[in-house]
């Protein structure tokens, strides 16, 4: 082959392809724009700046985290239970009726037989308030009422604890019927069995006016619950002396 032959031309180039217009540098340019625009109003600010985005932290890229657990309201401590007024005065009540005033003005109640007999309180409608004190508090926080209690038929004690003094049976030997039932009353003695002191002599249907000569109990008795507790009274009638001793008569039998 000989060097020096002449080296024949190039082949023509072909004719510049058009670019489509979605690649020509104008339109890239533009829509790298439109996607920075977008992602500043999507995102914020990358900077952290007052123009980040809704729900994004300063300078990090989580959304800002809740200033409290979602739990905290569901572990928060009770609220203390208000404290109540003073203590009502119960003294005097019906034990049923002292619970519901006690209960009602922020109270729990305990009670005790207020006698030397320690008793049950099984129900609250025969029993009474003789005494009260604080009872400290339980666990729920409610303050305690501490009731000394005794049958609502009986006296209070002088003392929380000592025994009951019961009323003595008066003594009504020379009284008028009536006025001996209003002295048996008075000490709750309710029932009242008159009799003829005389065996000869009927009682009449309205012994009022007849006097008293012999009683049972005995005056100076102590009376136990004397609502239930029954007087034998021997009257001798208005015009005619009481007999040394009862069932006697009052005229002799005659002689034969």
């Amino acid at each position: 082959m000989d060097p020096y032959a002449p080296v024949p031309p190039s082949p023509p180039s072909p004719p510049p392809v058009a670019r489509p217009w979605w690649r020509r540098p104008g339109f890239v340019v533009m829509g790298v724009l439109v996607v920075f625009g977008g992602g500043l109003l999507l995102f914020g600010d990358p900077s952290g700046g007052p123009e980040r985005g809704v729900g994004e932290a300063k300078g990090s890229g989580r959304p800002e985290a809740s200033a409290a657990p979602s739990s905290a309201v569901a572990t928060r401590a009770p609220s203390a239970s208000p404290t109540p007024a003073e203590p009502p005065d119960l003294v005097g009540k019906v034990l049923k009726e002292a619970r519901g005033v006690a209960d009602g003005a922020g109270y729990d109640v305990v009670t005790h037989d207020a006698s030397d007999r320690d008793d049950g309180q099984w129900d609250a409608d025969g029993w009474k308030v003789c005494f009260q004190t604080a009872g400290g508090q339980r666990g729920g926080g409610r303050p305690v009422l501490d009731l000394g209690v005794v049958r609502v038929e009986s006296p209070c004690p002088a003392a929380d604890g000592e025994k009951v003094t019961w009323p003595t049976m008066p003594d009504v030997a020379g009284a008028a019927f009536v006025r001996a039932g209003e002295m048996l009353e008075a000490v709750g003695v309710r029932k009242v069995r008159p009799e003829s002191v005389y065996t000869d002599v009927t009682l009449p249907a309205d012994p009022s006016a007849w006097r008293v000569c012999f009683q049972d109990p005995a005056p100076g008795r102590e009376i136990e619950n004397p609502q239930y507790a029954t007087a034998y009274l021997k009257l001798a009638p208005p015009d005619a002396a009481c007999p040394e001793e009862p069932y006697a008569r009052l005229r002799p039998e005659p002689t034969p």
